[in-house]
């Protein structure tokens, strides 16, 4: 896996330079600030999240972690919840979230995403595993930052923002534009990395590896990787390889060295911020690693 992660790393490289087999079209779009703007110095070191996602269906997506998704899904909302109810995918990446509350027995799922190949792979992958939901489900492009188009999406029993927001360059903004999508005595599951006094050395990494070329990007996977499958192991007892939420240790890797725009919060910092907007904490349930994402229940006061 380590191999196929660089040379993704390679092609990824080639495809942003305009030389790969979908040419320059391909570079992923600069983040939207609220505004329509960008944010400073963002634009030329977004990763490609699309592209990861791609990877990832195509090479390691089956039915058994759709599966793995569902179940995390469940554990996370309830059954109950999820039955019959709307529900909205903020970031919806490959589209296994949206599909996986679609198994639950959602009415109606929606999942949306900055990232155009984000949106054709999530599409993909609802005709490969759920063609039977395809007259409930759908994946539509938009930015969680732009206020019109979030607006235009209506109100939603369910709110799934996992791992997304803290990626688009304004976490608070986009966190405040998402938020009126849940209904009130709606549910909001969001997932942010927690703070961390690593945290700033974790930028600067993220900074560098996308400026280094692609050969060097092999290298900060093979040494950078294999740290991090140690740390998580002695951290955790437990082998990273067993990924939860049908992810893949590899894959995430790449997302993690990546991954930038980067931002992150405390578990208390993320608690007054939502108390602010009318939402009360049902639970946290903090990382397995100390930089990993804090998952939060939440449920939206009644009007």
């Amino acid at each position: 896996m380590l191999l196929t992660s660089g040379g993704f790393r390679e092609r990824m490289a080639a495809r942003q330079s305009g030389s790969g087999s979908r040419g320059s079209d391909s570079v992923v779009e600069p983040v939207k600030t609220a505004d329509g703007g960008t944010p400073a110095g963002t634009s030329a070191l977004a990763f490609d999240f699309g592209e990861n996602w791609d990877h990832y269906s195509r090479t390691v997506l089956d039915e058994p972690r759709l599966v793995a998704a569902i179940d995390s899904l469940k554990g996370l909302v309830g059954t109950d919840r999820l039955k019959d109810a709307s529900f909205c995918d903020v970031g919806s990446g490959s589209g296994l979230f949206t599909i996986a509350a679609g198994k639950l027995g959602v009415a109606r799922a929606l999942g949306f995403d900055v990232n155009p190949t984000g949106v054709e792979v999530a599409r993909r992958n609802l005709g490969r595993f759920a063609p039977e939901l395809a007259d409930r489900i759908e994946f539509r492009r938009g930015s969680a930052l732009d206020n019109g188009f979030v607006g235009s999406l209506g109100r939603f029993d369910v709110v799934y923002a996992w791992g997304s927001l803290h990626h688009t360059g304004s976490m608070w903004p986009a966190i405040e534009t998402v938020a009126p999508l849940v209904a009130p005595g709606g549910i909001f599951v969001l997932a942010l990395y927690n703070r961390h006094w690593t945290s700033p050395v974790w930028t600067l990494i993220k900074i560098v590896y996308n400026l280094s070329p692609g050969f060097l990007r092999k290298v900060w996977d093979w040494t950078l990787g294999s740290l991090m499958f140690l740390a998580t192991w002695a951290i955790t007892g437990a082998n990273p390889l067993r990924k939860e939420r049908g992810m893949e240790f590899w894959v995430d890797v790449t997302d993690w060295l990546g991954g930038y725009p980067y931002e992150y919060a405390s578990a208390d910092e993320v608690r007054a911020r939502m108390d602010a907007l009318g939402f009360d904490m049902l639970e946290v349930r903090p990382p397995r690693v100390p930089t990993g994402c804090n998952e939060f229940i939440l449920r939206r006061r009644p009007a």
